[in-house]
């Protein structure tokens, strides 16, 4: 008869599952234990550094603040020196606020005393008969004007001229006063921004604007158009009238100009023969000399009335058509004195 096999106890097994898992977990909070140690490690060791940095930058704000405070300190003046530079500046300021307002009294009441004189000569409206003008080419950027101030310009016939001169009278003369007006009237009427030079022309021609080296004026600078108005009420008729020597000296500026125009009343008088009169033919020969300098800019002409000149008006018309120009012949009461 066989042997009943005797029955075996699991206590054994279970027991060894269960001190396998416990060392299992052991072993697991070992090991977490000893990451936990090992990161505590690491994050003393960077707040210890910051720490550190921490207290060194204190020490650097302090070291700065106590070099700051012997800075100011040694700026500090003594009180009572501080007080007394504190008393001459507030004197000193004083000073110098009554004297700016002083100044700007001064210059105020200078303003007021100037401004009715420059208000006339600013020129910056258009004339009122500026009809007249407008077919007048003065082109920009230079323009010339040559005025007339030969004997002639006195008087509407050779007989009331030689009597006006004789008399002395002839910055009363009503046609000097005339023309004098037109060049007036013809700068109020210049745009802006085109420069002009004004010549007085008789037997020689000089510059009343500027000086000869630089004649171009801007129309609308108080200064310089004053300068001119003052030369220009001075200006006296006298002599012939040299238009050939006049366009040279125009031809030879370092500025060539873009357009001219003529205040006048007839044909060129010089160079004139000696001791002998001129006749018409001789102040047509004049005329022709002068247009062999070939002007090539507009040539404009206003021509006042003489008696004894028949062929100016139809000359003068003949130039300023080849040239594009104009010439006019006001009326009587042209322009208004």
């Amino acid at each position: 008869m066989k042997k009943r096999r005797e029955a075996q106890s699991s206590a054994l097994s279970f027991m060894d599952c269960i001190c396998c898992g416990f060392g299992a977990v052991l072993l697991l909070f070992i090991l977490t234990a000893k990451k936990q140690i090992t990161m505590s490690d690491v994050e003393a060791s960077q707040s210890a550094e910051a720490l550190i940095t921490l207290q060194v930058a204190i020490e650097e704000a302090e070291a700065k603040q106590k070099a700051l405070d012997k800075d100011i300190s040694a700026l500090d003046p003594q009180p009572d020196t501080n007080a007394t530079s504190v008393a001459q500046l507030a004197a000193e300021q004083e000073r110098l606020a009554k004297a700016i307002e002083e100044q700007a009294e001064a210059l105020a009441s200078l303003k007021t005393e100037t401004t009715p004189t420059e208000q006339p000569a600013a020129l910056d409206r258009p004339s009122a008969d500026q009809s007249y003008l407008s077919g007048l080419q003065l082109r920009a950027p230079r323009a010339v004007i040559l005025l007339e101030n030969s004997g002639s310009m006195l008087g509407e016939n050779a007989k009331s001229a030689i009597a006006v001169i004789q008399a002395g009278t002839g910055q009363k003369s009503e046609k000097w006063i005339r023309a004098k007006a037109a060049v007036r009237a013809v700068l109020a009427a210049i745009p802006k921004g085109t420069l002009v030079a004004i010549y007085q022309m008789n037997e020689t021609a000089t510059p009343l604007s500027g000086n000869q080296s630089a004649p171009y004026i801007d129309p609308y600078n108080n200064a310089a158009l004053l300068s001119f108005l003052e030369r220009l009420d001075k200006l006296e008729a006298k002599g012939g009238a040299n238009l050939s020597n006049a366009l040279q000296q125009i031809g030879q500026l370092k500025e060539r100009p873009s357009s001219l125009l003529l205040i006048g009343d007839g044909l060129p008088t010089a160079p004139a023969p000696s001791n002998s009169l001129l006749s018409e033919a001789d102040r047509v020969r004049l005329f022709n000399n002068a247009m062999a300098t070939r002007p090539n800019y507009p040539f404009n002409a206003i021509l006042f009335p003489f008696e004894g000149d028949p062929s100016a008006a139809g000359l003068f018309w003949q130039l300023s058509g080849r040239t594009n120009g104009i010439t006019l012949i006001p009326d009587n009461d042209w322009p208004s004195l």
